[in-house]
């Protein structure tokens, strides 16, 4: 029996209507990234070689792909020294099928979003470097106004602004930062992000914010009426005049959860974070460790951890609160007191500071010993010892002498401490006070050590 086939003339035309995207390379077939853009329609592919591109581009609202050959940002550079304004724009209502992917984007200058520049778009940012970009005004690598910010893996680095955002700018928006890096920006305010009037949340999930700065506020974030989520994240060595690593100001309302604020400084108040003017902010099990306020110790500032103004509210949920410090003295908070929800853990961490001649290092007091350095106790930190001043003293643990900064150090570590000014080369440090030879065990030899001395001490 055979068998007829009807197409009707309804399925010919939804054949018909779909289209592959086509693969475009440059420089095979255009010599520049821009011309190959140019040619694409929606769905099409701009693939482009490893190499350095001198030029800037504009996706002209096009739903396309643009990505490296291979991938990576490594080998493929788009390169905007050769004139200035932002080296990659998205001006024309791009949507989140439009995706640049894999290129380090840098050398950009202009008033504003010297990296990329994004007004009114939603794009894709994946697997992309943005890095040495400059905007005389805001958003030193990434501008965004009154659109939805999207990077994946995409570190941001080495961006600078003479106002507010010296990794990125972000207003009006709304977004998702995931698995990305911005370190040594620098900026105003906002030394790695600036986020002003937020349309929706603006998400961070396994973000790195480390070494960047503000002569202002917010080393790391400056929070100002938005909000933001933060998750599974590490703010570390940020600095500022005001909230190393964060700071939040009119109603600028956060939920932090399981991030990590280490080694961020002030000189003024807020080590990890400063909190003001009717801002709300939550942090679940986040841990704070060697914060420092006031860290040029004029007597300025306040709160090696989080200062709060008295019209903002901040909460603590199961905290790890470490060493924080104000100058050399140890502090967590100051201004308003935050809310503890659960307890409060501390850390011990077997680390103190070790000093070696005039510098510090933080090390465990073993390693401090066999360097010749004299430690100050476990969970000291180097901004809490002057290693220029010491009178330290010969301590021992068991058969071992190691030189500290005070009985309670020796103590704290378990030793016996032998007196200030004591060097270790005068003292004999016995495991076992009957051991008189000193060869680990008590035995004859020991005996004859004590008959052979007997009589009137010297």
């Amino acid at each position: 029996m055979r068998h007829s086939i009807i197409i009707t003339s309804a399925v010919v035309s939804a054949i018909t209507s779909v289209t592959f995207g086509a693969t475009i390379l440059v420089p095979d077939e255009y010599g520049s990234i821009q011309s190959g853009i140019d040619a694409a329609i929606a769905g099409d592919t701009v693939l482009v070689s490893a190499g350095i591109y001198y030029e800037t581009i504009d996706f002209g609202g096009k739903e396309i792909t643009l990505l490296s050959a291979d991938g990576e940002p490594s080998g493929t550079f788009i390169d905007g020294n050769v004139s200035s304004g932002s080296v990659v724009s998205f001006i024309t209502g791009e949507t989140n099928l439009s995706i640049l992917d894999g290129f380090t984007i840098r050398n950009g200058s202009a008033t504003s979003g010297g990296g990329v520049y994004i007004q009114s778009a939603s794009p894709i940012l994946r697997n992309c470097v943005i890095s040495g970009n400059s905007a005389t005004g805001s958003g030193g690598g990434i501008f965004i106004d009154s659109g939805t910010l999207t990077l994946e893996n995409t570190t941001v680095t080495g961006n600078t602004s003479n106002s507010a955002g010296g990794g990125a700018y972000v207003r009006f928006s709304e977004g998702s930062l995931l698995n990305s890096t911005f370190e040594n920006n620098s900026a105003v305010n906002g030394g790695a992000v600036y986020v002003k009037d937020g349309s929706g949340d603006l998400l961070f999930t396994n973000v790195v914010v480390q070494g960047n700065s503000a002569t202002a506020s917010g080393g790391g974030v400056f929070d100002k009426a938005s909000n933001i989520i933060v998750g599974e994240s590490a703010f570390t060595n940020n600095m500022a005049n005001k909230g190393g690593g964060w700071f939040s100001y009119g109603a600028g309302n956060a939920t932090i959860s399981n991030t990590t604020f280490v080694g961020n400084s002030v000189s003024e108040g807020g080590g990890a974070a400063n909190i003001r003017s009717v801002s709300i902010v939550s942090f679940i099990q986040c841990t704070f460790d060697t914060n420092v306020a006031d860290d040029d110790c004029d007597g300025v500032g306040g709160s090696g951890a989080i200062d709060i103004t008295s019209n903002s509210s901040v909460t603590l949920d199961n905290p790890t609160i470490c060493v924080n410090l104000v100058c050399d003295v140890i502090e967590d908070f100051s201004g308003a007191q935050p809310t503890i929800i659960g307890d409060i853990s501390g850390c011990s961490s077997g680390l103190g500071a070790c000093c070696g001649g005039t510098a510090c290092w933080v090390m465990d007091y073993n390693s401090c010993l066999e360097g010749g350095g004299v430690f100050n106790g476990e969970d000291t930190v180097c901004a809490m010892v002057n290693c220029m001043d010491m009178d330290a003293g010969a301590c021992c643990l068991d058969n071992q002498c190691i030189l500290v900064i005070t009985s309670a150090a020796c103590t704290d570590a378990g030793g016996d401490f032998q007196g200030e000014l004591v060097e270790c080369i005068d003292v004999v440090c016995l495991g076992c006070p009957a051991d008189i030879n000193g060869d680990g065990a008590v035995e004859v030899n020991d005996v004859i050590e004590v008959i052979t001395a007997w009589g009137a001490c010297p």
